[in-house]
């Protein structure tokens, strides 16, 4: 199989402190509205062909470590697969209008499937559209599940699940009480959206915790670290942060300690980035709710049983699970960079260090 390649970045509890509320969820309707959407079956008659396939990846952005990864979990899947002898890879560099020219130019190139991962899903939207037409199915493998009709099946995280999480064992660690903070990823997104509204439908069960500011680090250390900075001067007391992406908690855990205030603060969990792995195994708090790079590996298993003709839903879910403190030693890498993911990817498929 050919690759094309393109430069890119390496990069009990709740029950002991009575949080575990009744009904053990909170209002549940935007995740129970998606999971509904994600098992409907998707329409993809007009989608199937003879091989041999190219897909086609449109990346709103590399310069991030997990996109890196699940990036490397598309190749391992097609590898599997002798019919698809094409990966071709482009990179938006966070620019809604690049990609929308992005998956213009792969479709000139006769791809056989598009798998995405988006900037702004409504930027996409109307070029999706087209793809869908002119009978090129589409899968985003982003994360989180959209419903748009240009996306004729998703490889998701549930962002709201994830949110949900990430909130409640925050609320956990801090007793039910005090002044939090939020860093979610790019404003607008499913992720972002999902998240926020995750994190406001727990805290109606907590009146002693207030969210004082919310924040938008687009999946970034440096930039979340200089937030955080701000959020310090502005705030002379922060009691939590709610920061369900590792990159970005790393980033303002470092704020927080230049600043000499990390021992006022508790950190929720984050994720499976190396980094914030490494400040949970040394800090003994916070741990993770895992973002699996796999949802890339998924994105490729959907769209090749879509081009085959064999059904699938609007959506599959690649489910998060929570990692404690004392467990995260079985996952990170002390000697593997910060920008390095745990994951089941073979040597021959893992980003260059």
């Amino acid at each position: 199989m050919k690759i094309a390649r393109r430069p890119f970045l390496a990069l009990g509890a709740f029950a002991a402190l009575g949080l575990l509320g009744s009904p053990a969820f909170a209002d549940q309707a935007t995740d129970k509205m998606q999971t509904e959407k994600a098992a409907q079956a998707a329409d993809t008659a007009k989608f199937k062909k003879d091989g041999p396939y190219k897909i086609g990846v449109s990346a709103g952005y590399l310069s991030n470590s997990w996109v890196v990864f699940a990036l490397q979990h598309v190749r391992w899947e097609a590898s599997k697969h002798p019919e698809i002898t094409d990966v071709i890879v482009t990179d938006a560099a966070f620019n809604p209008a690049k990609q929308v020219a992005d998956i213009e130019d792969l479709l000139r190139q006769n791809i056989s499937l598009l798998i995405y991962w988006p900037v702004d899903d409504n930027a996409i939207a109307d070029v999706l559209k087209r793809a869908v037409a002119a009978g090129i199915p589409t899968v985003q493998a982003g994360g989180g599940f959209t419903d748009n009709e240009g996306t004729v099946s998703n490889a998701y995280i549930s962002q709201w699940q994830l949110g949900e999480k990430v909130a409640r064992q925050l609320m956990a660690d801090l007793g039910g009480k005090g002044k939090i903070v939020a860093m979610l990823p790019i404003a607008g997104t499913t992720a972002a959206v999902d998240q926020l509204d995750a994190l406001q439908t727990v805290l109606k069960e907590f009146p002693d915790v207030e969210l004082v500011s919310t924040e938008y680090g687009d999946w970034n250390r440096a930039k979340a670290k200089q937030i955080t900075e701000n959020l310090l001067q502005r705030f002379p007391k922060i009691d939590g942060v709610f920061s369900p992406a590792g990159q970005m908690s790393i980033g303002v855990a470092e704020a927080f300690d230049e600043a000499g205030r990390l021992t006022e603060v508790i950190m929720s969990p984050g994720d499976e980035y190396n980094g914030w792995l490494k400040w949970v195994a040394q800090h003994k708090q916070g741990g993770a709710v895992t973002f699996p790079t796999r949802a890339g590996q998924e994105a490729v298993k959907i769209g090749v049983d879509i081009l085959k003709g064999n059904g699938v839903t609007r959506g599959t879910a690649v489910p998060s699970v929570y990692i404690a403190p004392a467990d995260i030693g079985k996952y990170f890498d002390e000697k593997a960079p910060d920008d390095w993911w745990a994951s089941e990817l073979p040597a021959d498929f893992l980003p260059k260090q």
